[in-house]
């Protein structure tokens, strides 16, 4: 296989790393990689001006990788455009957090794999509550082996992975899951210095369906969350129809 990893969180990050290091076991690994932080710029791109994509050394178990002057969507397409590959697989991450929920909506993660997704290619994004957790590579290679060996990877737009809560020290198991209702809640508090706001942060939570990915979450569970891109609301059409 010819595998492309991308991730939000920059070149040089553990998450990033350990990813490769695990998707080198399963083909031709290709790294294209934010030279910054990129985390909650979602699908942004890049539409004005020139972009850099440089070739560095590649990390780890990669073929090939370069960083990019861009968001996580510019990787993925940089990517693409330098390494000239047919691509079997996207991977992106592993970001250092969760992303679920809501959260997805934000993501340069989950972004990155809907770019590759957009662009006919198999996507998986890849989050951790704590990064540095020991079970992260050894679960990362054992899921990878499982989706590539039965090919679950081709049978959804993009899939959501998300490690357990920081408090699980070992992995309870796996479930497939929905997304849930969480939302991330800003409230701006102004400050001393004139038009400048501080943001505090805090978090709304809901009774969650027991097949939520945050109730596998916080139950120690791996969740494993089939994401699609059309966003209609096939059923606003119909009642609009029955108007």
């Amino acid at each position: 296989m010819n595998i492309l990893i991308v991730n939000d969180d920059g070149i040089g990050k553990e998450g990033l790393n350990t990813l490769v290091k695990a998707a080198s076991y399963f083909g031709q690994v290709y790294v294209a990689a934010p030279k910054y932080q990129q985390s909650a710029m979602s699908a942004s791109i890049t539409i004005k001006g020139p972009i850099e994509i440089e070739e560095i050394t590649p990390i780890y178990g990669s073929r090939r990788t370069v960083v990019v002057t861009g968001t996580p969507a510019d990787a993925l397409r940089a990517g693409l455009k330098v390494f000239d590959q047919e691509f079997d697989l996207v991977l992106s991450g592993i970001n250092h957090g969760p992303n679920l929920a809501t959260d997805v909506h934000y993501s340069g993660t989950v972004a990155a794999a809907y770019e590759a997704a957009i662009n006919q290619i198999p996507a998986i994004a890849f989050s951790a509550h704590d990064i540095n957790l020991e079970y992260v590579y050894d679960e990362t290679v054992k899921i990878l082996d499982e989706i590539i060996e039965s090919q679950v990877y081709k049978k959804a737009f993009v899939l959501n992975i998300n490690y357990p809560h920081k408090s699980f020290k070992k992995v309870q198991g796996v479930k497939i899951t929905k997304l849930g209702m969480r939302i991330q809640h800003i409230e701006y508090v102004k400050s001393d210095k004139p038009n400048i706001y501080n943001f505090s942060y805090s978090m709304i939570n809901y009774k969650e369906d027991d097949d939520s990915d945050i109730e596998a979450f916080n139950q120690g569970y791996v969740s494993i969350t089939p994401l699609k891109f059309d966003r209609t609301d096939f059923d606003a059409i119909k009642r609009m129809y029955q108007e």
